[in-house]
Formats: C-alpha cells, structure tokens, sequence
C-alpha cells in the first residue's frame, strides 16, 4: 500500500543553531577534548598498563583492556565537562534558545522552539520563586515520622 502526498506524515525539523551557539559548542567540544578527555584516558591508560606489570591486573586481553580503559577516560572526560560547558552557554549566551532549554531542563525547546504568548517562561524572571499549590483532589500522601528506630531512621506511621 502507497501513500499519497496527503498522507505523510510531517517531519521534525533538525535544531537550528545560532552562529554564536555553534561558536560556543565547539569551544565546548574542543577544550573537553582537549582539557578532559586526552587526559583523563592516558592516565587511565597507563595506570592500566601499571597495573598489568605489577600482575595486578592479568594481561590476557592486554590491547583490548588498554583500550576499554582508555576510551573509559576520554567518555568520563566528556561527561565531565559538561557542567562547564552548560556554564559557559549561560555566561556568554543567555538570551538563546540553547540557554533556555538548558534553564528550562526541556529538551524538547531544542529540536522545535514552541511560539510563546504573554505568559511565556521567556518573559518570567529566573529568580522568581515558584509555588506548587497542592491538587485537593489528590489524597495527601506526605507522611511525618513519629518516631525514630535503634539505628537513628525515622519510623513512619502508615495505618492512616
């Protein structure tokens, strides 16, 4: 069965990047590489290939360990700096949409930025407290300890 032009479905649109927010990713991605992840995966290479003389660790499997190991440390690396790089976007960038999806924690506003009316989250303050008005529809599960065991954990009543 063929589908007819009237019939597909729409596509998503692939995120499109600001120049000064691809300017910032690649800054991101170049000293993550270059101040994290070559260092952190010779280290664990070498400390690998230590432990392989001192018989700490077999080497059977050598190139494959020294491997593992050494991509263990450019991956431990990248995630390292991630809370830099998401800085970095915040600091030099703070009017994009990459910076706001990172203030939001919406992924989503990455791949299609929704149209915003009046009382939009771009428009509210970032330090403006947020209040969550409990649902009274919903039973109040909140539960107090009423007391405390031998070992100092709270003990909860639950026969409410």
């Amino acid at each position: 069965m063929s589908r007819t032009p009237a019939q597909t479905t729409p596509q998503m649109q692939p995120p499109q990047l600001t120049p000064d927010e691809t300017r910032v990713l690649a800054e991101c991605e170049r000293e993550s590489l270059i101040y994290r992840s070559i260092p952190l995966g010779l280290i664990t290479f070498f400390a690998t290939q230590y432990a392989m003389q001192r018989n700490i660790i077999t080497a059977k499997a050598k190139w494959v360990k020294l491997g593992a190991s050494l991509f263990t440390g450019y991956l431990i690396g990248k995630i390292s700096y991630a809370p830099t790089c998401r800085k970095k976007i915040l600091t030099q960038i703070p009017e994009s949409h990459l910076a706001h999806a990172l203030l939001t924690g919406d992924a989503r506003e990455l791949i299609a930025p929704q149209q915003h009316d009046s009382q939009s989250s771009s428009t509210r303050d970032p330090n403006e407290a947020v209040v969550f008005v409990p649902n009274s529809a919903e039973p109040d599960t909140h539960t107090v300890p009423v007391g405390v065991n031998q070992y100092g954990d709270p003990i909860y009543d639950t026969t409410k």
